[in-house]
């Protein structure tokens, strides 16, 4: 397990991928603190790799870390910080994920913070109000949050969307929301 966790730092990149991967697989918390610094390599996707594996690990351990790169981080490694920190589930993610789905112009980091809020479970206002999203993977999105949180409370805006949204898999998500709301 060292020897792996050693390898985050091996000068060929495909390595320090692989091995990303597959600590995120064996899912031991003692990877953490490797992962955590392997937020900061020089590539992308070793970057994205390591939060997605710190977010099927959950160590908690890693939520300040990944909270911290996330205004810094391009697009595509913002979607996986998001999704691991709602993995994680720790509740000091979730003014920085409610601010991402606010806030930042790429759609589908919008769209991965609706999804991180639904795995969180605690947002349904914010996602309710990304129902009138420009981007229809950020509505769909939050859709299945909505969805996934049963919250009732949103309930008139998702009957909105139901019937009235631009996009068919958008409306039927909202009315699968809606469906699974009365169960």
């Amino acid at each position: 397990m060292y020897y792996l966790i050693e390898m985050l730092e091996s000068a060929d990149v495909s390595e320090r991928r692989d091995t990303a991967r597959t600590l995120g697989v064996m899912g031991f918390d003692v990877a953490t603190p490797g992962l955590i610094k392997a937020l900061d390599d020089t590539d992308a996707k070793v970057q994205l790799l390591a939060a997605e594996a710190l977010g099927k690990i959950g160590d908690t351990r890693a939520v300040s870390p990944l909270i911290d790169k996330l205004p810094y981080a391009e697009p595509g490694v913002k979607r996986f910080i998001l999704g691991a920190l709602g993995k994680i589930g720790d509740g000091r993610a979730l003014e920085p994920m409610v601010r991402a789905l606010r806030e930042e112009p790429d759609g589908d980091v919008r769209a991965s913070a609706a999804y991180g809020l639904g795995e969180l479970g605690d947002a349904a206002d914010a996602l309710a109000a990304a129902l009138g999203d420009d981007y229809k993977w950020v509505r769909f999105e939050a859709c299945g949050a909505l969805r996934k949180l049963k919250a009732r409370g949103a309930r008139a805006a998702l009957e909105r969307v139901a019937a009235g949204d631009d996009d068919e898999q958008v409306r039927k998500a909202a009315a699968k929301a809606l469906e699974e709301m009365d169960l």
